[in-house]
């Protein structure tokens, strides 16, 4: 596709296109988020936890939130959390998306504050059933062969 076929994301009419094309945005790694998108090819969710406080953090920084310290690691996770905050996108202004889909941001079970939240989309159920504190678990969507999205679905308590 050459520059003057490309839709004009920022109009109306370039995300009607790029929705009726199938196009759907996908994240770019960098050198801070590549282990946490690397574990996700492999169908694992990981997270940073600080090796001097053993806190957890998420989204990813270069140093902890806590206690400032530099050494981190990247943990494997269980995968269950619970809803902390969502918004349903009911006027699809992303490309890609053609019906009200919902994006969350998941507390994990294992983090000991509310302020570790991974933002996913809430896959398995009517985005009026989403609420908050409703338990999820990870799920994983293959997009392409170098591209696995994180998602959640609900469980049962």
């Amino acid at each position: 596709m050459t520059q003057e076929q490309r839709p004009n994301i920022q109009t109306r009419e370039g995300q009607e296109q790029l929705r009726k094309m199938g196009v759907k945005p996908l994240p770019q790694s960098d050198d801070l988020t590549a282990p946490y998108w690397e574990a996700a090819r492999k169908h694992e969710l990981h997270i940073q936890r600080c090796t001097h406080c053993a806190e957890y953090q998420h989204p990813p920084y270069a140093y902890c939130r806590k206690c400032d310290a530099t050494d981190l690691e990247w943990t494997k996770i269980s995968g269950r959390g619970k809803v902390y905050s969502f918004i349903v996108d009911h006027r699809l202004m992303v490309p890609g998306f053609s019906e009200p889909y919902v994006v969350a941001q998941v507390n994990p079970v294992e983090a000991q504050t509310d302020l570790v939240r991974v933002t996913t989309n809430i896959r398995g159920c009517e985005p009026a059933a989403v609420y908050i504190g409703m338990p999820v678990e990870v799920t994983f969507e293959d997009v392409r062969p170098d591209t696995t999205l994180p998602q959640f679905k609900p469980i049962r308590d």
